[in-house]
């Protein structure tokens, strides 16, 4: 054999050697690369995706819903367990749920407060944690968290309810008007009241001339939950009015927009005549004319007495004088 020949072999067999090691390695990263997915899938595992945040008006619904994403990406189904840690505010959510691979389920998870709760910004934590995988326990299933914070809003609700009261009145008067407020709030504070004044068929909504808010405005203290007060009011009412003056008393909160009506209910409606002129008596209005002339129930007897004492007196003097003439 020639020394080329040798040659020859030796080259091919070097040729073969190095394809097969090229090849080798190209099938060794090739399932190296196509492996690694696939035991990616084979660990159980879940992604929750919850809302960021949310409100509560503690005195209107009370209640949150918080909407949730429990995703399962593994290659088996999953039993996956709900867990949420709300603090203060009460909560109801699945206790767990079946999740098909790669499949994701939508959940709600609602909470509640009490009606005092005060203003703030509570934390709920909420945990998703696979617990069986194709039916059979897994004690260290994997799991995720998500934190929202749920926002407590400030509330304050509060009305004034008239008393009794109104009528008739006489010009220069003084009338007196009560009032209880009631008041719903989750945040201790102060409200004020004051007395507005209503013409009928005037059509506006600004004081009226002459007439006095002697007390001014009402302040009562609020409190946490369902507090209250009472407020007195009086209103002074002019002595020379041109005529008689007839319309409602109101109470409203300040800063409120005033009526320019007497509303149908929540109202006193009075009455404020005219001074008459003359002796400065009238027979009309509240007043009786023995309370006019300042004349009291223990006097009465007294001056009844006078009185008919002076008209025995003056009959008599003209008895005898009639007497008198007929003998002369």
């Amino acid at each position: 054999m020639s020394n080329n020949s040798i040659r020859n072999r030796l080259r091919r067999r070097v040729v073969d050697r190095v394809v097969s090691v090229v090849c080798t390695m190209l099938i060794l990263a090739t399932m190296a690369y196509s492996v690694t997915p696939v035991s990616a899938q084979l660990l159980p595992e879940v992604i929750l995706t919850c809302d960021d945040d949310a409100e509560i008006n503690s005195g209107d619904t009370k209640t949150a819903i918080i909407t949730c994403e429990v995703e399962n990406p593994g290659m088996f189904q999953e039993k996956v367990e709900i867990q949420v840690e709300s603090g203060e505010l009460a909560n109801a959510a699945p206790g767990s749920m079946m999740v098909a691979p790669g499949d994701a389920v939508e959940i709600q998870i609602a909470l509640r407060s009490d009606e005092a709760e005060e203003p703030g910004e509570i934390p709920v934590n909420v945990t998703a944690t696979v617990t069986e995988v194709n039916g059979i326990p897994h004690p260290l299933g994997p799991s995720d968290s998500e934190e929202i914070i749920i926002t407590i809003i400030e509330y304050r609700y509060c009305g004034a309810s008239i008393g009794q009261g109104g009528g008739v009145f006489d010009g220069g008067d003084e009338i007196s008007i009560s009032a209880a407020v009631n008041c719903n709030s989750n945040k201790e504070g102060e409200v004020s009241y004051q007395v507005h004044l209503i013409k009928n068929s005037m059509g506006s909504a600004s004081w009226p001339n002459g007439f006095e808010n002697i007390n001014g405005n009402c302040d009562v203290d609020v409190g946490v939950g369902e507090t209250g007060g009472n407020c007195n009011f009086r209103i002074g009412t002019p002595d020379n009015l041109d005529s008689d003056w007839e319309g409602c008393i109101v109470i409203i909160e300040v800063g409120e927009v005033r009526p320019n009506s007497c509303p149908n209910s929540n109202k006193v409606d009075i009455k404020i005549k005219k001074k008459s002129a003359g002796l400065g008596l009238e027979l009309g209005g509240n007043e009786s004319l023995i309370e006019q002339l300042g004349i009291t129930e223990e006097q009465l007897p007294v001056i009844g007495g006078a009185i008919g004492i002076i008209l025995v007196i003056f009959g008599g003097f003209i008895y005898y004088r009639r007497k008198g003439r007929e003998y002369e």
